[in-house]
C-alpha cells in the first residue's frame, strides 16, 4: 500500500483496504467490495451480490494475522455460485442465474 496514501486513511480504511488486498490475492479478478462498519468486516463479491456475504468482527482480525478467515470467507462466497477459486471467469460469471434485481442465484444454505 502506498505509504502516503495510507497515512491519510482512517484506521477502518486501512483494516478494509488490507483485506480487500488479501482477498484479491487469494481469488484474482472479482470484484470485492470491503467496508468497515460498527467494528465488522463486511466482504461482498460484487460480481455477485452487494447484499449477501461475510461479515468478519475486528477483534477476530486482531487474532488472525495471515487473514485465514477472510480467505475462507471469500472462498466460502465462491463455491455458494460454484465459482473456481483460481481467479475470476467472466463467462463463468455471466451465465449466472440472476435474480430480477441482478444478483446472482447461489445456494443459501451451503
Amino acid at each position: 500500500m502506498n505509504q502516503t496514501i495510507n497515512q491519510s486513511m482512517t484506521h477502518e480504511q486501512q483494516q478494509a483496504a488490507r483485506v480487500g488486498e488479501v482477498l484479491w490475492k487469494a481469488y484474482p479478478g472479482y470484484r470485492w467490495a470491503v467496508t468497515v462498519v460498527g467494528g465488522l468486516v463486511r466482504i461482498r463479491n460484487l460480481d455477485l451480490s452487494g447484499r449477501w456475504g461475510f461479515d468478519i468482527s475486528l477483534e477476530t482480525l486482531k487474532t488472525d494475522p495471515l487473514m485465514k478467515k477472510v480467505i475462507m470467507a471469500g472462498g466460502e462466497i465462491l463455491e455458494r455460485y460454484r465459482l473456481a477459486r483460481a481467479g475470476a471467469d467472466a463467462d463463468q460469471i455471466n451465465a449466472l442465474p440472476r435474480w430480477t434485481t441482478g444478483e446472482a442465484k447461489g445456494e443459501s444454505d451451503a
